[in-house]
């Protein structure tokens, strides 16, 4: 058994997860738990959920209207919620999207300028004031992430969505940081998910209420 595995299963033992029930009671605490906070804010300043979805959902519409692009970065499970959120705001939303996950383009840029580089050079060279990036980690320490949330700092509209510790790096540089308070990879991935989709169709809500 896995080191992961082992400690996946000490987590759940200590949530006093037994059943299925169990589990997803546990799952709904954790996002009634979830935390926001905005680095446009004085440090520590939290938002309220409501409010930091639709200020989301306002940078998209702003996004939409001036044509501006989407991009979503993760690794493993995270790259996952990423590329199917690419593909959500492109259908659904009308958004511009660029993929950064293409295996040929990540070998690539892994290849020339290392791993922790693999999506900043591509933010670096195509990115613009007023794009959207939403960057996934589940630890909120990846440093390839860390380094896309650096090289998009020229303006590009900055979310992140972390877990684990909630002093993670991450935390600290999107302008709206969502936080999961779990070390659970299960749940802090499941609720980076719903709340993507939540952004999703709260953006949709607003669109659809101004066209009519």
């Amino acid at each position: 058994m896995t080191t992961l595995a082992k400690k996946t299963y000490q987590e759940l033992r200590n949530l006093g997860v037994d059943k299925a029930d169990d589990y997803f009671s546990a799952l709904t605490g954790i996002l009634k738990k979830v935390r926001v906070t905005s680095c446009a804010l004085e440090t520590g300043n939290a938002l309220e959920i409501n409010y930091a979805i639709n200020i989301v959902a306002n940078c998209l519409r702003g996004a939409l209207l001036d044509k501006k692009k989407f991009i979503a970065v993760g690794n493993g499970g995270s790259a996952a919620i990423a590329m199917h959120a690419l593909v959500d705001y492109a259908n659904a939303g009308g958004l511009q999207t660029m993929d950064l996950m293409n295996p040929a383009l990540v070998t690539c840029m892994a290849n020339d300028y290392g791993y922790e580089k693999v999506f900043a050079k591509n933010i670096e060279m195509h990115v613009e004031e007023s794009d959207v990036l939403f960057a996934i980690s589940s630890s909120g320490q990846s440093p390839n992430i860390l380094s896309a949330c650096d090289a998009a700092d020229i303006g590009c509209k900055i979310i992140t969505f972390s877990g684990f510790s909630p002093e993670n790096p991450l935390r600290k540089l999107g302008s709206i940081n969502f936080y999961v308070p779990s070390s659970h990879y299960g749940f802090v991935e499941l609720a980076h998910q719903i709340l993507i989709h939540c952004i999703l169709d709260f953006y949709l809500k607003k669109l659809i209420k101004e066209r009519g």
